[in-house]
């Protein structure tokens, strides 16, 4: 008869060795330092949301109500900030972001709409391709697509010699009309991975219902529809906020054609001397009353009533073959909306800095002085370098931040700190990063907090906070979903054979988070390097980003070299993508490429 080994000749996988041979000291002392790890992890969780998010923004917008508070002002309780945020260029400008942010929404939410109807029941070898473009229009930030559109239209540009571009059509897209088709464009992605779902498991039944009782294609939409408000309002309220607290379109367009809209008017209230935080702060509590309200109406709307389709019964819509005519119509559509979100401004911001400005395109005028120039006279390696490195970091912080946050709050029992932190997390989703930075410079710059030993502002600390600031909710989030997934019995299983927290994490629980953590980090990544506000605002002086260098180029009328750092900036964020994934694809071990396979 073959009995089991003796539980004391046992080895743990992992090569630790037997917990019953182990020193009884060494097993204590590592039980009783896991033990503090897990009774300090929340607190320390709370320490890092303070100073990254939560102190900086209610004591920023608590100007609004007592600048005397902080040495800002005369008056304990007053609302000046308010009346003067209310009035003048500053109430235009207000009305002006509503506005715009309305309109993107809208045209957003259609246009998405759209796209997931042809992703989900239409045959085209085209859909599949869907997804991966909206991911590379989330990863373009609107200030390179402005810049991008800007040397499109312009004067001496080669679509303008071609007889493409006059000067209606120049007004139109250099003026409202061209901010709000960016921000659409750039909204689309949001609402579209917000709508996209729903539409999937809205099923068929109610359509076929609609036809067989003699419904017309547009009657059947108006049927469908109501059915798909929860998730039509999610997108449109994703657009809207994104709009409302954009700064690159701002920044670069609206500007330019002297638009005043309430991020412009935030940031010349703090960049005028003397610094007028109060002013900034009423205009900020604007921006966070708008966003309250239109949540407020969201989740109104959609308790209402009851949108419940799905059910064990719910069968889910087939792919349609669509007729010679349909599939045509659907080519044109997806073919514009490539052209126009990505190709027109990318291709001709290329093109742009490959031929010699008010010459016809040919060969004798192919030139890449617009490169050479600036590697010459720009400093390039500057911006390339403080922004790799500034990106690189960050991404790696806030994947170890937002992995720690999202496994609180995924957690049976979250109690009272887990929701104050889900609540912590969706507020600064929903407050404009301009917001966010505004409250850095204010509080760090303040003679209390120097006075406490806590003297970085104008430093690239300060930066780096800031950048893990914006980044870190939006990134918690996303890894909400993975770590939402995970077995518990996962982490206990490798305790039990003798591994250690930290081991346990590594061979029992990260290879399953591996490709989440890549895609996430990525995101991170290249959100931060092409961060426009924040870098703006809390770069110390003399170092620039290659957000700023943009900027400053434009700004300065030099179009050549705000194009050239776009294309660069551009190539950058997708080496590094393409290089993070080989390297995940072909040095990563076996066992988690299989495990990625299977998840996809």
């Amino acid at each position: 008869m073959l009995s089991s080994p003796p539980v004391q000749s046992r080895k743990v996988e992992d090569g630790e060795g037997d917990l019953d041979r182990a020193n009884p000291i060494q097993v204590a002392s590592r039980g009783l330092l896991e033990t503090a790890s897990l009774r300090l992890g929340r607190p320390l969780l709370w320490v890092v949301l303070a100073v990254v998010s939560v102190i900086p923004t209610i004591a920023f917008l608590l100007l609004a109500f007592s600048p005397r508070i902080f040495a800002q002002g005369n008056s304990w309780f007053t609302l000046s900030a308010f009346g003067r945020a209310l009035s003048g260029n500053e109430l235009i400008g207000m009305r002006n972001s509503l506005g715009i942010s309305t309109a993107a929404a809208f045209f957003a939410v259609v246009i998405s709409s759209i796209l997931a109807l042809i992703v989900q029941r239409a045959n085209l070898r085209e859909s599949r391709l869907i997804p991966g473009l909206l991911w590379v229009v989330l990863l373009v930030p609107t200030y390179v697509t402005s810049v991008g559109w800007n040397e499109v239209v312009a004067p001496g540009s080669i679509f303008s010699q071609l007889g493409l571009v006059n000067g209606a059509v120049r007004n139109l897209l250099l003026g409202t009309g061209g901010i709000v088709m960016i921000l659409t464009f750039t909204g689309v992605p949001f609402a579209y991975f917000a709508i996209s779902p729903a539409i999937r498991g809205l099923g068929r039944r109610f359509e076929e219902a609609s036809r067989i009782h003699g419904g017309s294609i547009p009657r059947t939409i108006r049927i469908v529809t109501p059915i798909l408000l929860p998730a039509i309002f999610a997108g449109a309220t994703i657009v809207f906020a994104e709009s409302l607290g954009d700064f690159g379109v701002a920044s670069t367009i609206a500007a330019n054609a002297n638009i005043p809209v309430a991020t412009t008017n935030i940031m010349s209230a703090i960049a005028t001397f003397p610094t007028d935080f109060p002013m900034a702060a009423g205009t900020s509590w604007l921006l966070v009353l708008t966003l309250g309200i239109v949540l407020s109406l969201q989740n109104r709307l959609t308790r209402s009533r009851s949108y419940g389709v799905l059910s064990g019964r719910t069968s889910f819509s087939p792919v349609y073959n669509l007729s010679l005519r349909g599939k045509v119509a659907v080519r044109i559509f997806l073919y514009a909306f490539a052209l126009a979100a990505l190709g027109v401004p990318i291709f001709g911001a290329l093109i742009s800095t490959l031929f010699k400005p008010y010459q016809s395109p040919s060969l004798s005028s192919l030139t890449l002085s617009a490169y050479t120039t600036l590697f010459k006279t720009q400093s390039i390696g500057g911006p390339i370098v403080t922004s790799l490195t500034m990106a690189t970091i960050t991404a790696t912080i806030t994947i170890v931040l937002g992995i720690a946050i999202a496994k609180v709050l995924t957690s049976p029992r979250p109690g009272l700190s887990g929701k104050l932190t889900d609540l912590i997390l969706v507020t600064s989703v929903a407050l404009p990063g301009l917001v966010l930075a505004a409250g850095f410079i204010f509080v760090f710059n303040l003679p209390l907090t120097i006075s406490m030993g806590i003297n970085i502002y104008g430093t690239m600390i300060l930066l780096g906070i800031g950048y893990v600031a914006i980044s870190l909710p939006s990134n918690a989030k996303v890894m909400v979903g993975p770590i939402s997934q995970l077995d518990g019995s996962l982490m206990r299983a490798g305790r039990i054979h003798g591994a250690s927290m930290q081991k346990a994490f590594r061979r029992c629980v990260l290879p399953l988070l591996a490709k989440s953590i890549v895609w996430a980090w990525l995101l991170t990544f290249a959100s931060t390097f092409g961060e426009l506000p924040t870098s703006q605002m809390l770069a110390p002086t003399g170092v620039r980003t290659m957000a700023t260098a943009i900027l400053s180029s434009f700004q300065v009328s030099n179009i050549s070299a705000a194009t050239a750092f776009s294309i660069i900036q551009m190539a950058i964020v997708l080496g590094v993508i393409l290089l993070v994934q080989g390297g995940f694809k072909y040095l990563a071990p076996k066992g988690w490429q299989a495990i990625a396979v299977r998840r996809k």
